[in-house]
């Protein structure tokens, strides 16, 4: 018994020491991105995981983040830029900010969200947060500009919701914190230019049939333009999904067009007498 209670504590001492060493690294990998470098993970990894593909790549112009699948059309090379900043505006605000959010922290990396204060745990949860690697800061306060450069040094992903008092001042103060630290910034309609802007628009909700159901998911447009981007581009898509995840709306089905019948002559009608 002794020896599997020691057995047991050995086991958890070493499940904690690699999780400091995966955030260390995490860090580190942030710091080498902008200067061109890049740190090799497998070391971390056990002897018999299969191979996994990372969250994040270096395109030797800095390290990209991947975004929700029915999203990517929306994004130059499909891919966010660590370091940039996203607003967004329109109808589906915190659904938006959550699965971008979701998406380029992955598994490692914190995600830090301000100006939602009727965002609780259970909310970040179900759209598949981890509540582990989450920060939740106060909306207001005296420190609050202090709080927002604090996080925008030291984590992956910071979110600012639409209850947030932002000065085009401080926005653009955090929009160079986030590049120097190569945080991504998702803000819901900031006092300022962003580098890419999206706006999303309702196009009908889906469960109601015959005048009863239930309003079950409802169907978007989202627009995007700014860096990167030739004109606008747009796509439909679906939310939400199981796990707080995006979907792609299906393609309505163009019905093929009736085969008219071939043009007949009529025979010309003789004329009587």
């Amino acid at each position: 018994m002794a020896t599997a209670i020691r057995t047991a504590e050995r086991t958890g001492e070493r499940e904690d020491r690699l999780a400091l060493a995966r955030a260390t690294l995490g860090a580190a990998e942030r710091s080498a991105a902008r200067w061109g470098g890049r740190i090799d993970r497998t070391a971390l990894r056990p002897a018999s995981a299969p191979e996994q593909q990372t969250s994040s790549a270096d395109d030797g112009l800095g390290v990209r983040l991947p975004v929700p699948g029915p999203l990517a059309p929306l994004f130059p090379r499909g891919t966010l830029r660590a370091g940039g900043s996203v607003a967004i505006e329109g109808a589906a605000t915190t659904s938006l900010l959550l699965s971008l959010a979701l998406a380029a922290a992955g598994e490692d990396s914190w995600c830090a969200i301000a100006g939602m204060p009727d965002l609780g745990l259970r909310s970040a949860l179900d759209a598949g947060l981890d509540p582990c690697r989450l920060a939740l800061a106060p909306a207001q306060g005296e420190q609050s500009p202090q709080v927002l450069s604090a996080l925008a040094d030291g984590v992956a992903v910071l979110v600012l919701g639409p209850d947030l008092p932002l000065t085009p001042a401080l926005w653009r103060s955090l929009q160079g914190r986030a590049r120097t630290a190569d945080t991504l910034l998702l803000a819901a309609a900031p006092p300022g230019r962003a580098d890419l802007a999206l706006r999303a628009s309702a196009r009908g909700w889906d469960g109601l049939g015959g005048g009863s159901g239930r309003l079950r998911r409802r169907r978007l447009a989202v627009a995007a333009e700014g860096r990167g981007i030739a004109g606008q581009r747009e796509v439909e898509v679906l939310l939400p999904q199981v796990g707080g995840m995006i979907a792609a709306s299906p393609r309505t089905a163009v019905a093929a067009p009736a085969q008219r019948e071939p043009m007949r002559l009529l025979q010309p009608a003789r004329r009587a007498g």
